[in-house]
């Protein structure tokens, strides 16, 4: 597809719906004795209450869901295998920060759980310690719309393009399930032990909920690799739901210990050789997690809805950073602490065919970091405003269209590095200059069987003030435009195909400085040195690709598949500037059958190669295949026993090079944190 055709594809959609609109009301007309509407021709009710801030127009056409059901079907290791089967998401393992987010579509990932936003440092510790039996529901929504729903800018970033996704996370609670008490207890390789209780129950006819769970996990890890762990996880929720008002809480605490993967070396020459473990003994211990949310929302009649979000995290711990020649009793632990807070409120008028819905946002941030004890923290708040309003024209055809603009308070600057390797105070008690954001929509279902949507957002982000600059000049904002478009053909209920194209371009995109060298800065606490690169804008940026989807069930019903493929270019990618390190292409398949008490399911990942950029040279990453298999059997008194394997093709893979020698004289790589290979357990559960 030609960036023109793209481009104009959403506008043809739009010019299109009308005509098919003014036609539809002449033949209203003249039938209007006869009238039967039919609903198939409507475009579908929201899944989510408009109220919700999770709610999106009916435009977005780049979302996918995996419910509880699902989630128990793949049987995931953890949170992080959930998002690398799914459409566009990526995650990169790279040892102390334990991974990293992105999508396809070139930026960071944004994550919601139980209503609260995440900031990206806090999702990088928290999310990998939720237990995946604890989620009732996870969506991955992959277009601009996310700007309504996250702060356009984010928190002490090197980046400064806003989240191009929204991972939404919800825990059990009895709302959208009946009561119930379930125990589960699994064993899998390298002495990896998993123990889980939950339940949800309810009273008075539904309207009071609640739901829980505790889980206790640990691993020995694999020999010498340290990759072990040890965690309890609390979990607790519920609250009032009634036609006049929700009230629902949710708190969700984590006590553990984990350690961080040994690197091995992947390429020849390399200072650690191929095969071997480097000498970095690393861990967190303790590491422990808070979040508390509260979501309320008053029914005022059955248009009007107030509704406040209110959430707090909490993430802290101490690091420990000593090597297999050392004396651990002789290494001091390093504290390191992430906190945020988030206040959203907003109001929304939903009438027969439109909705409206208006907001203001406060998000908090506070993070002290284990990585340098010199260093000071950094604490910001972000304040933002969002209107957004849905106009259904007919049933069939909808429009939309949403603004946002932020701005950031830096209560204390903390530190960054200057173009000579300086330690920089950078101001306290200063204003950002405002991010903005518009976006247009629209939807239009043309029959029972096609659906065609067309989004554009235009978007404006100022320079992070921790970004590196030749002679520490200031960089401009960054200018983002984006077209989507969303295709929906369900042609039989064994072929339902998904298919949505985009092309973004970015105006003064911050990319690597290829005319300046790295600066080498000596990190005291590691005794090492650390490269830092050097940012400047590239003119112009353009991102494209496409997320296509086949899916059905047939054999009668006793047979189901999903099928999944990602693509992506980013034209800023090149051993010169460095760039969004992301695959062209990812593929998923999920197969499940079912007989009887007997079901099973099969999941595959291929990834194709791709670079990690260090000091203008390629790194070869990526190009693996992981498959993972289950076989479930159903018994009486709702006992139900598991085998499973994971990674079956033993792909020892990565996604990330480990850089740097611990001297001012680099090697390319290092090392990689690679995946264990296959292992195997067994699960048994029981439904009360």
């Amino acid at each position: 597809m030609t960036p023109k055709l793209t481009l104009w594809l959403p506008v043809a959609a739009a010019l299109m719906s009308p005509a098919q609109a003014a036609r539809a009301e002449v033949a209203d007309q003249e039938l209007a004795p006869v009238v039967v509407e039919d609903l198939r021709t409507a475009l579908p009710a929201p899944a989510t209450p408009a109220y919700e801030r999770t709610a999106v127009p009916a435009s977005v056409a780049a979302e996918q869901e995996f419910s509880h059901e699902d989630i128990q079907a793949m049987r995931p290791r953890d949170i992080f295998d959930l998002m690398e089967g799914s459409l566009g998401m990526s995650v990169t393992r790279q040892g102390s920060r334990v991974n990293n987010f992105s999508s396809n579509r070139g930026g960071n990932v944004g994550f919601i759980l139980d209503g609260v936003y995440l900031t990206a440092t806090e999702a990088q510790r928290v999310v990998g310690d939720i237990p995946v039996e604890m989620i009732a529901s996870i969506k991955f929504i992959r277009d601009s719309s996310v700007l309504g729903i996250l702060p356009v800018m984010g928190f002490g970033s090197r980046v400064s393009t806003p989240s191009q996704g929204v991972v939404v996370i919800d825990t059990i609670r009895r709302d959208g399930g009946d009561d119930s008490t379930r125990l589960k207890g699994s064993y899998a390789s390298y002495e990896t032990w998993k123990g889980n209780a939950n339940f949800r129950r309810s009273w008075q006819d539904g309207r009071l909920q609640l739901g829980g769970g505790y889980q206790h996990s640990e691993s020995a890890g694999k020999p010498d690799w340290n990759n072990g762990y040890r965690a309890d996880t609390y979990m607790l929720n519920g609250g009032w739901k009634d036609s006049e008002l929700m009230a629902m809480a949710s708190f969700f605490a984590n006590d553990g210990m984990r350690e961080i993967q040994r690197y091995i070396g992947v390429v020849e020459g390399a200072s650690v050789p191929v095969g071997t473990l480097n000498s970095a003994i690393w861990k967190y211990d303790p590491r422990d997690t808070r979040l508390f949310s509260l979501n309320l929302a008053r029914y005022w009649n059955d248009r009007h809805t107030t509704a406040l979000t209110y959430g707090a995290t909490r993430v802290d711990g101490t690091g420990w950073f000593y090597s297999t020649t050392s004396d651990p009793s002789t290494v001091p632990g390093r504290d390191f602490k992430d906190q945020s807070s988030d206040l959203n409120l907003s109001h929304t008028i939903t009438g027969t065919q439109n909705t409206f819905k208006a907001g203001a946002q406060r998000v908090g941030y506070y993070q002290l970091s284990e990585t340098t004890s010199t260093g000071t923290p950094r604490e910001e708040e972000i304040y933002g405003l969002y209107l957004s309003d849905e106009y259904r024209i007919t049933p069939a055809w909808s429009v939309d269209a949403s603004a946002r603009a932020d701005k950031k308070h830096v209560t204390k600057g903390g530190d960054k590095y200057g173009a000579d390797g300086s330690t920089i105070q950078l101001s306290d008690d200063t204003w950002t200059d405002r991010a903005d954001l518009v976006s247009v929509g629209s939807a239009w279902q043309i029959d029972p069987v096609w659906r065609v949507s067309g989004r554009y957002a235009y978007s404006r982000t100022p320079a992070p003030d921790t970004l590196t600059t030749a002679a520490d000049t200031e960089l401009p904002a960054e200018r983002l435009s984006r077209w989507e478009l969303g295709l929906d053909a369900k042609l039989h209920p064994a072929l339902q195909v998904g298919f949505t194209p985009f092309y973004y371009v970015a105006r003064d995109a911050k990319v690597v400085d290829s005319t300046v060298p790295g600066i080498d800065v000596y990190n005291p606490d590691t005794g090492s040195y650390e490269t830092l690169s050097v940012y400047t804008t590239a003119d112009k940026v353009t991102r494209k690709g496409f997320e296509l989807s086949l899916k059905g069930r047939f054999a009668d019903d006793a047979f189901g598949y999903e099928l999944g493929w990602s693509h992506f270019t980013d034209d800023s990618v090149n051993a010169d500037s460095g760039g969004v390190e992301t695959p062209k292409n990812r593929y998923s398949a999920r197969l499940n059958w079912r007989h009887g008490p007997w079901t099973s399911n099969l999941s595959v990942l291929k990834v194709d190669a791709y670079c990690h950029y260090f000091k203008g040279a390629c790194l070869p990453t990526g190009d693996f295949t992981v498959v993972n298999l289950n076989v479930s059997r159903k018994f009486s008194h709702g006992v139900t026993v598991s085998l499973f394997g994971q990674n079956l093709l033993d792909d020892h893979y990565y996604t990330r090079h480990k850089t740097g020698n611990g001297s001012t004289v680099y090697t390319l790589s290092d090392g990689a944190i690679t995946d264990v290979g296959a292992t195997y357990g067994i699960e048994l559960e029981v439904a009360l």
